[in-house]
């Protein structure tokens, strides 16, 4: 009888212990801690998919370098309309994905020149340009919203040249097409923010079609 209500009677006071008591509203804090890093979605991860959309300054080098060919012409007149960019990428794992990126840049010169017999025209040359690349990225996810990435992309820009002239001499071809097709890398590194668990935004710098990229990345 008496031993019975000794083990009650040590069992209530081991209840009541106030060191057990901070014991067990420790572990209820650690728990409550790092539960988020456990169940919450990674920013990036095994089986995600992103798609990005942005636009990047400057144009492609190929526009760059024809705008130079041609400054030095009377009434020298460039636009550059920037790159477009399209990309999708799916996790294979949360350190690593494949992807595919569509880029697009264009432009448009005119310059005016003198013929044979000193009478002046115009020229007009509008430039696009084409980029396809298969990507491989690493990624360093830190929690729900924040991305790290580095990757190398191997495609190729593909460059339609159109010119028109006003020249009206017959013997003048006045209107000229050209394709060029090259072998070309990227060699990047981004950052990706997560506003939402869908939603977020990116930029990007390295050896591309353009030198900076930023946009909006759609993730499912």
């Amino acid at each position: 009888m008496y031993l019975i209500n000794a083990d009650i009677y040590f069992e209530v006071i081991l209840q009541h212990n106030p060191i057990k008591t901070a014991m067990k509203k420790l572990t209820l804090a650690i728990i409550t801690l790092f539960t988020p890093l456990v169940f919450f979605a990674q920013a990036f991860d095994d089986g995600t998919n992103l798609i990005s959309l942005g636009f990047g300054l400057p144009a492609a080098q190929y526009i760059q370098n024809q705008s130079n060919d041609y400054k030095n012409f009377t009434d020298y007149k460039f636009s550059n309309f920037g790159t477009g960019v399209l990309k999708y990428e799916h996790g294979l794992h949360k350190n690593f994905g494949l992807g595919l990126n569509m880029e697009y840049s264009g432009a448009k010169a005119t310059y005016k020149y003198d013929d044979i017999n000193s009478l002046r025209y115009q020229r007009t040359i509008n430039t696009n340009v084409f980029g396809f690349y298969a990507r491989m990225n690493a990624h360093l996810p830190l929690g729900d919203k924040l991305d790290v990435y580095g990757g190398v992309g191997l495609g190729y820009l593909y460059t339609m040249n159109k010119t028109t002239d006003t020249n009206p001499n017959p013997n003048i071809n006045n209107q000229h097409n050209s394709t060029v097709l090259n072998f070309d890398y990227q060699l990047t590194v981004g950052l990706r923010y997560m506003i939402k668990e869908s939603v977020g935004l990116f930029t990007e710098f390295g050896r591309a079609t353009t030198i900076c990229q930023l946009g909006v990345v759609f993730k499912f």
